[in-house]
């Protein structure tokens, strides 16, 4: 009923703990909006995901910084753990690093039949085990896990064929048995041989937790790119108004403005003011949230350059010129 009396009212709904705004109900785009009109209100419903993307700018980044240094954190205790388990060092983890990329630039490069059909099966294992994984973990809906078991199914079925065509070809040392391989943890045939004793499925297990380390290293960096470009905005956005704000302060502009009331300069003059307090706020949240995170870090000097006081100074607006 409301929908149908208000039918332009912008609709919010509480989701993951945060009031999101509802896209138009079908009473709205089939019935009461032209074309033109749905594409007005899709324009200022994006506008306004937009402009709230740009007020929580600060806050989003900083909790995305907050959750790549935990998971930073828990890659290095992982890798210092394996370091301590199997006692090798950097140069020896580095070395693994280098012989799991030699042996993906060869499967990658291979024309043997076997070696082909090798790098299929241990993919669609991969592949069946992660799904299975998921098919619980980030599916809620009966027809999500229907989907992806549809498609274990079907994976399933081409492992099936390929195991038994790879144990015609190998000898059978060499043979595979699907069950084995979808239980856990296999460690695979051709990957066993090495000069230095150690199997391949240590060798990337090390690999993927460094190449982990590595990457979440890199989102840092570029998280506190982000900040940083966010913080040069707000301080250029800032001294425009500061200088926007002085210029209609002057007596010669004023004089020379044609067409314009005192009432409308005045108006003017408040639309600015309140666009100056905004930015204000804004930036003293997002100094804070920076450096809350940033506290110690090499990457504060952007948030060194201005204290507080260079832009309280700058906004100290009374209510009555607002």
């Amino acid at each position: 009923m409301h929908n149908t009396t208000h039918v332009l009212h912008n609709r919010d709904a509480m989701t993951a703990g945060f009031y999101q705004p509802l896209p138009p109900t079908t009473f709205v785009v089939d019935k009461a909006l032209s074309h033109c009109g749905r594409t007005d209100m899709l324009t200022l419903m994006v506008m306004r995901w937009n402009q709230q993307k740009f007020n929580n700018l600060a806050t989003a980044l900083t909790r995305r910084y907050q959750k790549t240094t935990k998971a930073l954190q828990s890659q290095l205790q992982n890798l210092e753990s394996m370091k301590v388990e199997l006692a090798v060092t950097e140069s020896q983890l580095e070395d693994w690093v280098n012989d799991v990329k030699d042996w993906a630039d060869a499967i990658t490069t291979t024309t043997n039949d076997v070696d082909a059909l090798a790098n299929r099966i241990e993919v669609l294992v991969a592949s069946v085990k992660r799904r299975s994984q998921r098919l619980y973990k980030d599916t809620d809906g009966n027809k999500g896990r229907a989907r992806i078991r549809r498609k274990i199914r079907e994976e399933k079925g081409i492992l099936t064929s390929l195991v038994e065509t790879y144990n015609r070809m190998v000898p059978n040392t060499e043979t595979l048995c699907l069950e084995t391989i979808l239980s856990g943890e296999t460690a695979w045939p051709w990957q066993l041989p090495h000069s230095d004793s150690v199997d391949l499925r240590t060798k990337r297990k090390a690999f993927d937790i460094i190449m982990s380390v590595r990457r979440l290293q890199e989102e840092q960096k570029i998280l506190v790119a982000e900040m940083d470009h966010h913080w040069k905005y707000l301080s250029t956005r800032a001294e425009t108004l500061r200088e926007l704000s002085c210029l209609f302060a002057s007596e010669t502009l004023q004089s020379s403005l044609c067409g314009l009331s005192e009432d409308g300069l005045k108006g003017l003059q408040s639309i600015i003011h309140k666009k100056q307090r905004k930015i204000r706020d804004m930036r003293v949240q997002a100094r804070d949230c920076y450096l809350q995170v940033l506290s110690g870090a090499v990457h504060t000097n952007f948030l060194n350059k201005s204290s507080a006081d260079d832009y309280d100074s700058d906004f100290e607006i009374s209510d009555d010129e607002l």
